[in-house]
């Protein structure tokens, strides 16, 4: 009866441990901007959350902006961004994923 009862506390306290760890997981999510620049400086236009290979990839490759954004008085024309122009908040200079904001 020992064996089985400390057979589940291990298997609990595993389960439990996993569980939590998943819980801290950020799943590599981070929020990405467009730097545009114009004669009076550099614009933010948003582009939404990237997780995982979405992530790696528009950090990469660029991203392809569907439609204009509009930030204030300037308009973000649609078009094709290089990986230099999108910025991850925490997230690594392209390529390397380290922490360069």
């Amino acid at each position: 009866m020992k064996k089985v009862i400390l057979n589940l506390f291990t298997l609990t306290a595993i389960t439990v441990g996993f569980t939590s760890c998943s819980d801290d997981d950020d799943h590599g999510c981070h929020e990405c901007h467009i730097a545009f620049m114009t004669d009076n400086g550099e614009v933010q236009g948003e582009i939404g959350e990237f997780c995982d290979e979405a992530l790696e990839d528009v950090d990469d490759n660029g991203y392809n902006l569907a439609e204009d954004i509009v930030v204030g008085d300037v308009t973000i024309p649609a078009g094709e961004y290089s990986a230099e122009e999108i910025h991850c908040e925490d997230h690594g200079d392209h390529g390397d994923h380290e922490d360069h904001e």
